[in-house]
């Protein structure tokens, strides 16, 4: 009571040092009634508190159990409550900041309210501390706004909040220690939550993000439990890097419309990631992001080009979808969009694995070998990448060369007939050529039949003589790679 007591006191000695206004506070606060001044004052010109009063009423003392509630002022004159210790509830609600207000390292023992209130230059709460719970709804900020290093015990929420293009908007390194609530809240100019961790769930729903120049700015963000950013609207380029999201990350809706910088999501650690129906007009980064479960079904992604990159990515499970295409397909085809790393088809490969698809799996598998003999081999290197993928599909199909080995031998077996073939010396006891052994002998290399060393193509069959050490050149790479592909050593 020390504060309202000196108050009402100047008022009864001196009059003129307090308005009418001003007055009627006093006798509301010290009342423990909220004092609203546009019901009281019709006419917004009488509404105005100086500065100096204002200040004063906050770090007074305690003026009543109920603290201060103010509606409707009008303060014109810079306000500077700079270390301020105020140490009640506090409610400046529909209140009008006509010059810059500093909360520089002010201390609100209790919670504060700020709600539809409009700051129409700078507002400072670098490094403010609030005991409970600080609210910001429906507010308007038309100069810049400075919430870095806050520390907030309670909630921090600033719903329908609006940030105008000037209003540069500074969350840096911000703490509360519930939930922050930014639903429906729209950013005009800069705003930036890097580093800013929030012990609770951090809502962006329906936000929008409207700046084309400058980044919205999520870098090293923690949130404890859930973030989301449904129906959130990007204009701006969204920077992600290096947050870490506890539980949900959804972003169900949301439109990420920067064609040229796109969003960034790299090195994220997610729980769960959220982004059907989302909508990227730009590249998309999911390096290195390390993420239990995502789905990215019905996901909106831009037409041309190499838009996605996941190199590096990593994740328990993975759900896509894509228009006539099962979602084994589909989960291939969004790869097939990132910058080659045999460790993103491999990740695949493992997830496919865990599901229990080894048929898909294996298709993974192939499709990384495939995309890099066209992307980075040549020579040599290209031809033996193509030759294993049509004879063992790099050894997850070794069956297909036995079909190959088995037709050559059919063939051979067809080519090689009785009248074509001679004795190769004279035998005393009667030989009957069979030209199944015959060509089964030349093709399998090391193992000896002797039914070749007995018979030959006769000399004028001039180009079976010469299929026949093509037919043993076949055996000598068909069958080392069956063994190979049946060992697993082909990989």
């Amino acid at each position: 009571m020390i504060l309202i007591t000196a108050l009402a006191a100047n008022a009864q000695t001196a009059p003129a040092k307090l308005n009418p206004a001003e007055e009627w506070v006093i006798e509301q606060v010290k009342a423990g009634k909220i004092a609203d001044l546009s019901e009281k004052f019709p006419n917004k010109e009488d509404r105005k508190l100086g500065a100096t009063f204002l200040e004063d009423l906050l770090t007074g003392g305690k003026p009543n159990r109920k603290g201060v509630r103010l509606s409707g002022a009008i303060i014109d004159e810079e306000i500077d409550l700079t270390n301020a210790q105020i140490l009640f509830e506090v409610r400046l609600q529909k209140c009008e900041f006509r010059r810059s207000a500093t909360f520089v390292r002010a201390n609100f023992t209790s919670s504060v309210s700020f709600n539809s209130s409009l700051f129409k230059r700078g507002a400072d709460f670098n490094s403010m501390k609030v005991g409970d719970s600080a609210f910001f709804r429906t507010t308007g900020f038309e100069g810049p706004a400075d919430f870095s290093w806050t520390e907030i015990a309670g909630n921090f929420e600033a719903d329908w909040a609006q940030f105008n293009e000037n209003a540069e908007a500074s969350f840096n390194s911000m703490k509360v220690g519930g939930a922050a609530s930014f639903e429906k809240a729209v950013f005009e100019g800069r705003v930036d939550f890097s580093w800013s961790h929030i012990l609770g769930t951090f809502d962006a729903e329906g936000t929008k993000f409207k700046n084309k120049e400058t980044v919205a700015n999520f870098n090293s963000m923690k949130v404890g439990h859930n973030a989301f950013f449904r129906e959130a609207v990007f204009v701006a380029p969204a920077a992600f890097s290096g947050a870490e999201i506890i539980g949900q990350f959804d972003v169900q809706k949301a439109h990420f419309g920067n064609e040229k910088e796109g969003a960034s999501f790299n090195t994220m650690k997610i729980g769960s990631a959220f982004f059907q129906n989302a909508e990227f007009k730009g590249p998309v980064d999911f390096r290195f992001v390390d993420v239990n479960w995502i789905s990215l079904s019905s996901v909106s992604w831009p037409r041309n080009g190499r838009w996605l990159d996941m190199t590096g990515m990593t994740y328990e499970y993975i759900r896509a979808d894509a228009p006539g295409l099962q979602p084994h397909d589909a989960l291939l085809k969004l790869i097939d969009q990132s910058p080659f790393s045999p460790a993103v088809y491999g990740n695949l490969e493992a997830f496919f694995l865990r599901q229990g698809y080894r048929a898909y799996a294996d298709q993974a598998f192939i499709a990384g070998k495939r995309r890099e003999r066209r992307e980075h081999l040549s020579g040599f290197e290209l031809v033996a990448s193509w030759l294993l993928d049509q004879v063992v599909r790099y050894g997850r199909q070794p069956s297909r060369a036995g079909v190959f080995c088995a037709f050559f031998v059919a063939f051979g077996a067809a080519l090689f007939s009785p009248k074509r073939m001679e004795l190769q010396q004279v035998q005393t006891t009667p030989r009957t050529f069979n030209r199944f052994w015959y060509s089964l002998g030349l093709f399998l290399p090391v193992v000896n039949l002797e039914s070749d060393k007995v018979w030959k193509p006769k000399p004028d069959q001039t180009f079976l003589r010469n299929y026949m050490r093509v037919h043993i050149l076949l055996g000598w790479i068909l069958v080392p790679l069956v063994l190979a592909a049946l060992t697993g050593l082909i990989k």
